[in-house]
């Protein structure tokens, strides 16, 4: 697994139903759309593999996702 870009990670979230609920210094804090889970996702050019497999874990997904 490797880091993805934060563009990609937020273009994912959104199809999925999430959605930003606020922004916290270099982090937009994110929602599922039933509002039981949140997620901090960094602003940077690069999400690293920890949000990464995060993200996955959530959404009980492989995480080959990308």
């Amino acid at each position: 697994m490797k880091p993805i870009k934060t563009k990609e990670a937020a273009k994912f979230l959104r199809a999925n139903g999430w959605s930003i609920v606020r922004q916290n210094g270099p982090h937009d804090i994110w929602e599922s759309a039933d509002g039981k889970q949140k997620l901090a996702l960094p602003r940077h050019t690069e999400c690293a593999v920890g949000i990464v497999r995060q993200i996955a874990k959530l959404m009980d997904i492989p995480t080959n996702w990308k």
